[in-house]
């Protein structure tokens, strides 16, 4: 068994029930990690850097935020199993434009767009009891034993989480041409199929996929943004519904919802720099074009 997989084992029977006290231990353990791990400090501070406006000082502050909320990430990972998901979102969830929502109630193909911020799978998993069974996808990790640990993990509350590959993908279009829910993350191009757009007046790949389906299925796109308010209580901004163009032109009608998506997302990166746990070196990985 992987280091990384017994961690997770060992997480999940100590703190998977009463993870309150872990969660304030968090921004100690990410203090330590920060300081140790130099490499990954200065990959962070690149990320943010931009989001703070080239202010360095603002962008380590933040830094050290991200870290300790992907920490967090982990913790809520192994509460999953034992957590009532039907009280979640009436107990942990504090939503805005909650009214835009009501169309999880009705029939019909949704597509639900997040990024890496707060928790949105949580808050995926939480707005779905609202009567509609999803699919997400999910990036491919290694160790093997530590991926297929998560998936459980990801799924035991009632979501079906798949890889992202040609069976997920798969998985997604039958349940959007099905009617059902599907929850994808728009900000990290995983599949390296992505479209070349701007965000912080920086060019990047940001992912063609959720667009992609949407045009393909008709599937209504509702764009959602968590963010970790302290422990397991978030903030859930819910975008403005919509659907992709579907003209003659296929590159063109995705290549607007991705720019529409990162007008978006850097709206809400911009509120809260330190929500975004991204730990790769983004602006390098996902670059494109002179940007």
């Amino acid at each position: 068994m992987s280091l990384r997989a017994l961690t997770m084992r060992v997480a999940f029977y100590v703190a998977g029930r009463r993870p309150g006290p872990f969660y304030a231990l968090a921004p100690l353990v990410a203090r330590v990690v920060w300081e140790l791990n130099p490499a990954l400090r200065r990959r962070v501070i690149r990320n943010l850097l931009p989001l703070c406006e080239g202010d360095r000082r603002r962008a380590r502050r933040e830094g050290r935020r991200a870290l300790q909320h992907v920490l967090a990430y982990y913790l809520d990972l192994v509460t999953l199993p034992h957590r009532d998901m039907s009280r979640f979102e009436e107990e942990h969830l504090e939503i805005f434009h909650g009214e835009r929502l009501e169309l999880l109630r009705t029939n019909g193909a949704v597509l639900l767009v997040s990024a890496h911020t707060g928790n949105a799978e949580l808050a995926i998993q939480a707005l779905t009891y609202r009567g509609r069974a999803f699919v997400a996808l999910v990036e491919r990790l290694e160790p093997r034993d530590w991926a297929e640990y998560l998936l459980r993990l990801r799924s035991s509350a009632g979501g079906t989480f798949l890889e992202a590959n040609f069976a997920g993908v798969r998985a997604c279009i039958e349940a959007l041409r099905s009617g059902g829910v599907v929850g994808m993350m728009g900000d990290r191009d995983i599949q390296h199929t992505g479209v070349c757009t701007e965000l912080f007046g920086r060019a990047v790949r940001l992912p063609r996929g959720p667009w992609e389906l949407a045009r393909r299925t008709g599937a209504l796109v509702i764009p959602i943004f968590s963010r970790r308010k302290r422990g397991d209580q978030f903030r859930i901004d819910v975008g403005e519904p919509f659907r992709v163009a579907a003209s003659e032109d296929a590159d063109r009608d995705i290549r607007q919802a991705v720019e529409r998506f990162a007008g978006l997302l850097e709206q809400h990166l911009r509120r809260d720099p330190g929500q975004w746990a991204v730990l790769e070196d983004f602006w390098r990985v996902h670059a494109c074009g002179e940007g």
